[in-house]
């Protein structure tokens, strides 16, 4: 018998690879802008093509866990995110690139929700709170992946070389670690349909899921632009807010089930979700940089356990297949995460028209 530890440093560094897939390309994003020559608005309309094809795949995932098992799905997933990465950089028109960002989003989609089952699986095995030390692993790769990014390109790397080597690295690391995931599930012998939206329980936790991550993806966006623009902080200053951000959900997500333990998953979404509150007020009403760093450490902290309590708690739903929890919780979540820069964008063109016409 293979001791669960295994399993779990397995699960992990299948998050690892996820977070630094994703933290592969998107810095190449600009690239891929002038290479093709897009405007925003043009660049906009192809990035929705990823969003596209992750959300619909998480509205598949949870009944294909069923059918194949979570395992297959995050081999599946995460060898085509990685013949994706190279083959991003590769096509020579628009007309394959979408479609290429289309499938790397449903490969995104369905490695998401099938690693985490895997993850709520082990946490089940364990019986204690164990999912934020995962989403923890994934946030540490989405750093390492940007950090190592930055240093390659000013090594003098190519795009495509940098995100070549790192795709083989990845897909060596997904097939290597394919072993020691848990295969032992039992397909399900009832029919259900394909596609399944959420509803019941697992909406009310997708919609909660959803919230949380409109703030995180408006923070992720924003918080930068905010820092430059209406605090008038220098590019440095500006970027070290967003970093404050992104470190603080790190480190709260590594020491997050210590406190689940301690609390309880209610009480702990109860704090991390008063804390976000009151971090995202100080840092948009402080005129300080330093007001608006402390802010947003703050609402770091507090967004970094809400999503790992919400899917811990979408797979242990009785009568629900933990698949399909967390496949419901990560669509709402992730659909969240998508409409909240926008959402933000938006409100601040309203704000200056009406700045500008009351001027």
């Amino acid at each position: 018998m293979i001791d669960t530890k295994v399993y779990d440093k397995a699960v992990k560094l299948i998050f690892l690879a996820n977070g630094f897939s994703l933290a592969t390309i998107i810095p190449h994003f600009p690239w891929i802008k002038q290479i093709h020559e897009m405007g925003d608005a043009l660049m906009g309309f192809v990035l929705l093509f990823p969003a596209i094809g992750a959300v619909s795949m998480m509205l598949l995932t949870g009944n294909l866990i069923q059918r194949f098992g979570s395992k297959r799905l995050i081999l599946v997933g995460g060898i085509l995110m990685q013949f994706c990465i190279p083959l991003i950089l590769l096509v020579p028109s628009l007309i394959f690139l979408a479609p290429v960002f289309l499938v790397f989003g449903g490969a995104t989609g369905m490695m998401d929700v099938a690693m985490n089952t895997q993850a709520a699986r082990i946490e089940n095995i364990y019986q204690r709170p164990i999912m934020s030390s995962f989403h923890a692993v994934f946030s540490l790769g989405t750093l390492l992946g940007g950090g190592l990014t930055s240093l390659l390109l000013r090594l003098g790397w190519t795009p495509l070389e940098h995100a070549g080597m790192i795709a083989i690295i990845l897909l060596l690391l997904i097939i290597a670690c394919s072993p020691w995931l848990i295969s032992k599930e039992k397909p399900s012998v009832k029919k259900t349909p394909l596609v399944s939206f959420p509803r019941g329980p697992v909406l009310v936790l997708g919609l909660l899921a959803m919230v949380s991550m409109i703030a995180e993806g408006a923070a992720m966006d924003w918080s930068a632009i905010y820092a430059r623009n209406l605090l008038e902080a220098s590019p440095s200053q500006s970027a070290a807010v967003f970093t404050v951000f992104a470190l603080t959900m790190t480190l709260g997500r590594f020491i997050g089930d210590r406190l689940v333990y301690h609390w309880g998953p209610k009480r702990m979404l109860h704090y991390s979700c008063a804390l976000g509150a009151l971090g995202l007020l100080i840092g948009l009403f402080s005129d300080r940089l330093e007001g608006a760093m402390f802010g947003f450490a703050c609402l770091g902290f507090g967004l970094a356990n809400s999503v790992p309590v919400l899917f811990s708690s979408a797979s242990r739903i009785p009568g629900v297949n933990p698949g399909i929890g967390i496949a419901g919780v990560a669509t709402l979540g992730y659909f969240g995460f998508l409409i909240g820069p926008p959402t933000v964008s938006y409100t601040h063109l309203r704000a200056h028209e009406t700045l500008r016409y009351r001027g």
